[in-house]
């Protein structure tokens, strides 16, 4: 190092311009987190599925996908929520399970919301795996009360004909099942469109070659934990890097339309805002 006349090293203000990158890095990632963990505004997300297999009088046919409530509250008497699903008009809304859960026994958000979208456009459901705890007994039983009392179709394990003028398509619900989805689910009729509702979208693996044309799933939230460019970070099961945690995947001709839900898991979401999902049908 060299020194100037009055002794002082050179070196210093390079030493001062490093502490400045440092900090500039350590505010700009400050603020990169603080922003992950403050963007869980309701977001409403729209995607657009073509297909020859569907009938002519389903063209422009609006799907709400619902998933993952686990009690959560959006504004007053779920009121932003009720907004943005009436907001889409959808011909159709389906809830692929986990709206009650064994950690809340108030049911006020529940009914609110269950009377909310009776109101909107025909409905249709499937547990997931928190209805079937056996610490949510209550909740479920009082769900299933609310899902009938409000004109709700409980679809699991059973099969729906949706009928438009002279055409139709088909819904299957399948309750939560765990590793037993293969011991529970039939093949679909493929000479006619099919749509499976069930919870959990770890299984689409092994059910898209069962015929369905789409399967509506929730259950891993996202991967709780996202990374912009990079996707979900962390499953349900606590695996890394979740395959279907949120997004549209094909296989085997099968489309999987994978909620990130909109209640909130034992880790705080990450750039992972709840969404409600809007899925407009096209026949081409």
């Amino acid at each position: 190092m060299k020194k100037n006349n009055s002794g002082d090293i050179t070196a210093k203000p390079q030493k001062r311009k490093r502490r400045f990158v440092i900090l500039v890095i350590l505010i700009a990632l400050g603020i990169y987190v603080i922003v992950g963990f403050c963007n869980t505004g309701l977001e409403t997300t729209h995607y657009v599925y073509r297909s020859s297999k569907l009938p002519k009088e389903f063209d422009g046919y609006k799907i709400v996908l619902i998933s993952d409530l686990h009690h959560k509250n959006f504004g007053h008497n779920q009121s932003e929520l009720i907004r943005k699903i009436k907001a889409a008009k959808p011909d159709m809304i389906v809830l692929t399970g986990d709206i009650v859960d064994e950690n809340h026994t108030d049911m006020t958000s529940i009914e609110n919301f269950i009377m909310g979208i009776s109101r909107i456009a025909p409905a249709y459901y499937v547990n997931g795996n928190h209805e079937l705890d056996k610490d949510a007994g209550y909740q479920y039983e009082r769900l299933k009360a609310l899902l009938q009392e409000y004109g709700i179709t409980n679809l699991n394990n059973d099969t729906y004909e949706v009928k438009k003028k002279q055409e139709s398509i088909t819904l299957t619900g399948v309750s939560y099942c765990g590793e037993n989805i293969v011991n529970k689910l039939t093949y679909a009729d493929e000479s006619k469109f099919n749509i499976l509702l069930y919870h959990c979208s770890d299984a689409f693996g092994k059910i898209s070659s069962y015929g369905y044309d789409i399967m509506l799933s929730g259950h891993a939230h996202g991967g709780i934990i996202r990374i912009p460019f990079v996707g979900g970070i962390l499953g349900n099961n606590r695996d890394f890097f979740p395959k279907y945690a949120g997004g549209v995947y094909i296989e085997n001709q099968c489309t999987l339309f994978s909620s990130r839900g909109l209640g909130d898991a034992e880790v705080p979401r990450f750039y992972n805002p709840p969404e409600v999902v809007v899925i407009t049908l096209k026949s081409s």
